[in-house]
């Protein structure tokens, strides 16, 4: 698990405690049929494992240093192939499981680029904070991302120990699977999957569009712009945070708007709001 520091210096930190490596590899149930990504294999203490258990394993890793350790997995085992490089830059492959112990200071970047990317579940550890957020639902920008694009199961908390040398942070060992659309019902998710979609957008444009695509996609409903303007006037929101771009929003606008958005989740309110 490297981490980057302000001097663009790698420092590393390796899953030593050989019972949480253990419990990663039960909770990965990994198979011969599996295709899997290991992100930030370190020195190989997992891929060895993972490797023999799987159809084919790509480790990524960001540090060349790591070489002497890691080039010598692809002359043991013929399904490895290594790739160096940023994970965050590279594409990554179609696969059944990624499996990582990401950086905790590149998680959010993270958890935007694997809502592009095609696979089945991720185990990973993290940090503490993040897992608790999800789990609890707190409304921050990362948490509700990751809430709206992902099923959660926290597995265990791991202590600062299990790792040589040991991070300034408690971690979480947990587990992530893409929701698909058509096993979504909630109104709120939605909505809010769309706007992250036009994050760049102002948030009352980014409104309409989410509004129109979630009638659309859950009720199988027209919703003109005209209905959706009505929608977010019944909103009662302030005209400056309409006028704010989605990324930018705090904590607590994104509160705000989450709970507005949650009063609009009956059928009631819906037609309602269709018929004027």
């Amino acid at each position: 698990m490297a981490f980057k520091n302000d001097s663009d210096h790698l420092d590393q930190h390796f899953l030593k405690d050989k019972k949480i490596v253990e419990r990663f590899i039960k909770e990965a149930n990994l198979t011969k049929d599996d295709v899997v990504v290991e992100i930030g294999p370190g020195k190989g203490t997992l891929s060895q494992i993972i490797a023999s258990k799987v159809k084919k394993l790509y480790c990524i890793e960001l540090d060349e240093r790591l070489r002497t350790f890691l080039d010598p997995l692809m002359l043991k085992y013929d399904n490895v192939e290594i790739i160096y490089g940023n994970a965050l830059d590279i594409m990554i492959p179609c696969c059944s499981k990624i499996v990582t112990v990401l950086p905790y200071s590149i998680v959010e970047p993270f958890i935007h680029k694997i809502i592009k990317c095609q696979f089945d579940e991720i185990l990973m550890i993290t940090g503490k904070k993040f897992a608790t957020n999800i789990e609890d639902k707190e409304i921050t920008m990362l948490s509700l991302l990751t809430n709206c694009y992902f099923s959660f199961e926290k597995i265990m908390d791991i202590p600062k120990e299990a790792f040589e040398p040991a991070p300034r942070v408690m971690s979480t060992m947990i587990k992530l699977k893409p929701l698909k659309k058509e096993n979504i019902t909630s109104f709120s998710t939605f909505v809010f999957r769309y706007l992250f979609y036009y994050k760049n957008k102002h948030i009352k444009n980014a409104l309409v569009e989410s509004l129109i695509k979630t009638y659309e996609q859950l009720y199988k409903e027209t919703l003109t712009q005209r209905n959706a303007r009505s929608v977010i006037e019944a909103l009662d929101l302030d005209e400056v945070l309409l006028k704010k771009k989605f990324e930018v929003c705090s904590n607590e606008e994104l509160n705000l708007l989450y709970m507005k958005i949650e009063m609009m989740n009956s059928d009631v309110n819906k037609l309602e709001l269709l018929n004027r």
